[in-house]
């Protein structure tokens, strides 16, 4: 159905609405939703709860799960879903766990959890939050296998911390570019699917 009104209408005015203020993140787990959901809990004080599944955003007739939360103090909503294990090649993305930030100064947020769930970056010991420290790094290096963000702001500048340099060729441009492409549309889909529970901060 998603797919359908996506062809019907034209959204992108909405969509590139919406995006300006959402930061997307992914992951590759071998963690259920639950204990995804248990960590970033405990690590980010988020209260994220099981939610009712979503429809699948590629149409098909999967259901998603969701669990989500809203601080109308930060004025920022969280969304984890995580997509059925044989969907997650569909669209060219192999991202079980899916997290959107919806709300105010959520690129800053999204940043933080980028930087501590990435493998990439390594996790730095502090002195004053031992347990914490251990926590992060048992939910890294026993349950992700790689980490991405992804800014969609800018419709005619989508970046994302998946490629490790800029493309030095032609070819290998255009593969990041339809990388990108795909990603975005598939958050766009799942906008269609949540827009019933995005907030407006403004009203509230």
């Amino acid at each position: 159905m998603a797919k359908k009104e996506r062809l019907d209408f034209d959204y992108e005015d909405f969509f590139n609405e919406k995006l300006e203020n959402i930061a997307v993140l992914m992951w590759n787990t071998r963690l259920p939703a639950f204990t995804f959901a248990f960590y970033l809990n405990q690590l980010y004080n988020l209260n994220l709860e099981r939610r009712d599944d979503i429809a699948s955003p590629n149409g098909d007739e999967s259901r998603w799960t969701l669990y989500s939360w809203q601080s109308n103090v930060d004025q920022q909503a969280y969304f984890l879903i995580e997509q059925p294990i044989d969907t997650t090649n569909a669209g060219g993305t192999f991202f079980d766990k899916i997290l959107l930030i919806v709300g105010a100064e959520v690129f800053d947020t999204a940043r933080r959890i980028y930087d501590e769930t990435s493998q990439t970056i390594g996790i730095a010991d502090s002195p004053t939050m031992p347990e914490r420290d251990e926590m992060l790094r048992t939910f890294v290096e026993t349950g992700i296998f790689e980490s991405a963000l992804f800014d969609f702001s800018d419709p005619d500048r989508p970046e994302t911390t998946y490629f490790p340099s800029a493309a030095r060729n032609a070819a290998l441009q255009k593969k990041q570019d339809r990388f990108l492409k795909e990603q975005r549309d598939l958050i766009s889909d799942l906008i269609i699917v949540l827009d019933p529970l995005l907030p407006d901060f403004e009203s509230i």
